[in-house]
């Protein structure tokens, strides 16, 4: 089969893992005109369980399509660090041997993986990191989250010969009800007078979400294989995200406090000089939007109804 192998309708058929999700359902919005849409999910009109191998197989059997993309994964950072150490926890079940299953099945079938990976897993000493850099590290400044991730991206460049692995940072997005993102927690803990002090000494490269769906068209029409980043291509910090989309939706951005990563205790740990550079996406003709742009665009999608 070719890249571009249309169907009756003349869309290509695109599998999509996790059509719910923060993320995914944000590139599903997005390209339903570009794509003929198999939407799957753990509970939903196509039920699939990535953590259990025939499951995986009746979903590859039941459905026609080129390409897949998983966006299903374990990711609340935190609450993964739990369990560090415990490949028996749902973590390393879904992020690790659920790609595995996914991955096996894209194998077998001929069939074409993107798979959703993440900043984390890099461990933050000298980024900002491009595509052919290593990842891990210093394993003990790498999260349990990011230890999956790391096995996942392993596990799919060991598989496949024909991968596509795109590596997302931080992301955000308007209106959302099922979940916070990296903004609505912001905004959200700014509305309740409760929001904890924002590090400036941390550097990162927050991804808007809808570049996604424009990004993958392009790898997708290009026949592309890889590793590709999509992220702000302008660095930034926490502190000074938080002043600008406070600032965007009315606030006041003086109410910010200032903090540093390295004299924070957290939950799991966090890349402290992070950020993903993107001159390989941007090189194939895709410039993702930079953050101060990101957070204009939000606040007007939303009407200001974030806060």
């Amino acid at each position: 089969m070719s890249a571009m192998t249309l169907d009756s309708n003349n869309k290509l058929p695109l599998a999509v893992i996790g059509s719910s999700s923060m993320v995914g359902s944000r590139f599903c919005d997005l390209s339903n005109q570009n794509f003929r849409l198999i939407k799957a999910d753990l509970h939903g009109e196509i039920p699939v369980d990535i953590t259990d191998v025939k499951s995986v197989r009746h979903f590859f059997l039941q459905n026609n399509f080129q390409y897949l993309i998983l966006f299903s994964a374990f990711a609340d950072v935190d609450e993964a660090e739990k369990q560090r150490g415990n490949k028996e926890g749902n973590c390393w079940k879904i992020n690790v041997e659920g790609v595995r299953n996914v991955a096996n099945a894209c194998k077998k079938f001929k069939r074409k993986l993107i798979f959703i990976s993440t900043d984390f897993v890099f461990d933050g000493i000298n980024g900002p990191y491009d595509e052919t850099d290593p990842i891990g590290g210093d394993l003990d400044k790498i999260s349990w989250y990011g230890l999956s991730k790391i096995e996942g991206e392993k596990i799919v460049q060991r598989v496949l010969a024909d991968f596509i692995i795109l590596r997302i940072s931080y992301p955000y997005r308007a209106e959302f009800q099922k979940k916070d993102d990296f903004a609505k927690i912001i905004l959200r803990r700014y509305q309740e007078n409760n929001l904890f002090p924002m590090f400036s000494d941390q550097f990162f490269s927050p991804t808007f979400i809808d570049d996604l769906a424009p990004a993958i068209r392009l790898i997708i029409s290009r026949n592309q294989r890889g590793i590709f980043h999509i992220a702000s291509p302008q660095i930034t910090t926490p502190y000074d995200f938080a002043k600008h989309l406070i600032l965007a939706f009315g606030g006041n951005p003086s109410k910010v406090r200032n903090g540093s990563i390295l004299q924070t205790k957290l939950g799991a740990p966090r890349s402290a000089n992070g950020g993903l550079k993107v001159e390989k996406i941007r090189n194939l003709g895709f410039l993702p939007t930079d953050w101060k742009r990101g957070i204009q665009i939000i606040y007007s999608q939303s009407k200001g109804k974030l806060i």
